[in-house]
């Protein structure tokens, strides 16, 4: 019951207190009538409110795709370009405007999240209660304020630094990228300093996990950051990547006590039947209470239309991603092997998705590689199913379920570790066993890798760049389609400056050999088009229009 209170009291302030569409509308509140740090926080039960109301937050930014589309920029993932997709479409093909659903619910759910952390930065040092609640509730703030900064910085670039609850800033400008990274590692430190390993009870542990942000989830999240500002556009080099490795290689050092595992088989990574397991470091949960901004409406995210199963095909896989991605167990999790069609709670017809029917028309109408990251089996009622997607049963029709996020996974730190260490001149024999460990279980020849110039190397004979290149390409096999990830496909690109690269295959869009069956080859083309030429200004989102009209600082 306490736990359900609390979490009631959570919402409730999430409602009253933390409402706010954008950062415009946080600048021009009202603050009559509202709860304060000054007469809030009094009590354990208030500072618990209060992270519960962050977390509510939290959940918004990944519920539904919305808020996600900016990551469709990355050569993993494009979109359906049907008329009612066209938000989708239009960010990945790097064509976007600042009316766009994506950019606005982007910039406006993560500046929410920014609010109900400022407010506990302010205001949870003045509760009477022990020093370690105030940690814990501190903690979680300096880290969801560092998550919502990150996400902000690589998507918008120079964005308003807003880090207090004082309603009379007006007209706040743009901060560089290198302020924003300022800022994000700060917070993190901080959040290393105050978070513990563990928690003991509910509701910052639930189902034998912990819910709540770590220690090492800090250390992690400071490891990707690093990353991050060792590439574009901060270019800090060699002496970040050793940064980022030792932040990595603190949490490895220290798994006999965290315990993080890598599942033994893949398609138990997103699987709900093992929604809450050891791989995961960083996770967003979700509970299914029937609210579209709290749950995950994911399951029917990737399925395409048409298919009787209730698909609303925002992300297709793309060609050229799917055609290079190596064979293996992972490729058969992330991908469905074949494209089922359903009639009611009966799959009809499993066909791979490249297939002519005997009039030369693509037999399913999207014509590209289906992600089945999301996607959830049912039973003979409908329900979902809590086990590992097979693809050969039917789908789950329903959209909401309460599926957890899993921001940061092991198998991430792994690579992290062993291509900051590769770019920093670290210990390669060490880096080289954190890639077998992450791709024994994941591709059937895991000893030799392919490079992106097409020459396979051993793991063993890699030298420094080649396994830095290796665990950089490794990791674009793991969060493929899962465009909730702390770092996803896209992110990497970015920080490796290859979005160009991105754009100029988008344009040419030549036809790809995608495979040969009984002496005919079937070929393929993205379906999006992307015209016109490559600049800088594109690797970035243009700031919600909204928001510009507010505040005429609001610019580049």
């Amino acid at each position: 019951m306490r736990t359900k209170k609390l979490l009631y009291m959570g919402c409730l302030m999430a409602a009253s207190l933390l409402t706010f569409s954008s950062c415009g509308d946080f600048l021009d509140e009202d603050p009559k009538g509202q709860l304060t740090p000054d007469n809030f926080f009094n009590s354990e039960d208030d500072l618990v409110a209060s992270v519960n109301a962050l977390y509510d937050k939290v959940e918004q930014t990944q519920s539904w795709t919305n808020p996600m589309y900016p990551q469709w920029q990355g050569d993993d993932i494009t979109a359906n370009p049907g008329s009612n997709k066209q938000a989708c479409a239009a960010l990945d093909a790097f064509a976007s405007d600042g009316a766009n659903k994506g950019v606005t619910d982007a910039w406006n759910l993560h500046y929410t999240v920014i609010k109900a952390a400022n407010l506990i930065v302010e205001g949870a040092g003045k509760a009477s209660v022990g020093q370690s609640s105030i940690n814990e509730a501190m903690g979680n703030a300096h880290f969801w304020r560092a998550y919502a900064y990150f996400y902000l910085v690589r998507v918008f670039g120079p964005v308003p630094l807003i880090t207090t609850t004082d309603v009379t800033q007006l007209d706040v400008a743009p901060e560089s990228v290198e302020n924003v990274y300022n800022l994000i590692v700060s917070d993190l430190k901080a959040a290393i300093e105050e978070l513990p390993t563990s928690y003991s009870k509910e509701p910052c542990h639930l189902f034998g996990v912990d819910v709540w942000a770590t220690k090492q989830a800090a250390q992690s999240t400071l490891s990707a950051v690093y990353m991050a500002m060792a590439g574009y556009p901060l270019n800090k080099g060699q002496e970040y990547y050793k940064l980022a490795a030792e932040q990595a290689k603190s949490v490895i050092d220290n798994n006999g006590t965290y315990g993080f595992i890598l599942n033994p088989e893949w398609n138990q990574v997103y699987s709900m039947g093992n929604n809450y397991n050891m791989e995961t470091v960083l996770g967003i949960n979700n509970d299914a209470r029937g609210w579209w901004d709290h749950d995950s409406e994911l399951s029917s995210c990737c399925r395409f239309e048409g298919l009787g199963d209730g698909g609303w095909g925002d992300a297709w896989g793309e060609i050229a991603f799917w055609k290079r991605y190596p064979e293996g167990p992972r490729k058969d999790a992330v991908y469905a092997p074949k494209v089922t069609f359903q009639d009611g709670n009966t799959v009809t017809k499993a066909v791979d998705w490249w297939e002519l029917d005997k009039d030369g028309k693509p037999v399913v109408e999207a014509y590209h590689p289906m992600f089945a990251v999301f996607t959830v089996n049912a039973d003979e009622n409908g329900n979902q199913v809590l086990a590992p997607y097979d693809y050969l049963k039917p789908n789950y029709q329903g959209m909401v379920n309460d599926r957890r996020h899993n921001l940061i996974r092991y198998a991430e730190v792994l690579l992290w570790y062993a291509e900051s260490a590769a770019r920093s001149g670290g210990d390669l024999s060490k880096a080289k066993d954190c890639l077998r460990q992450v791709r024994q279980r994941a591709v059937t020849d895991y000893e030799n890798v392919t490079l992106s110039d097409g020459t396979t190397v051993k793991i063993a004979d890699m030298t420094a760049d080649q396994l830095a290149e290796a665990c950089y390409i490794e990791h674009g096999w793991e969060v493929a389609g899962h465009w909730v990830s702390m770092v996803t496909r896209r992110s990497d690109e970015l920080r490796m400056n290859e979005l160009k690269k991105n754009f100029d295959y988008r344009v040419a869009n030549a036809p790809i050999v995608v495979a040969e069956k009984d002496g005919k080859q079937y070929t393929a083309t993205e379906s999006v088009s992307v015209s016109g030429s490559w600049s800088e200004n594109k690797i970035y989102c243009p700031y919600p229009t909204t928001d510009v009209e507010k505040n005429p600082n609001l610019k580049r």
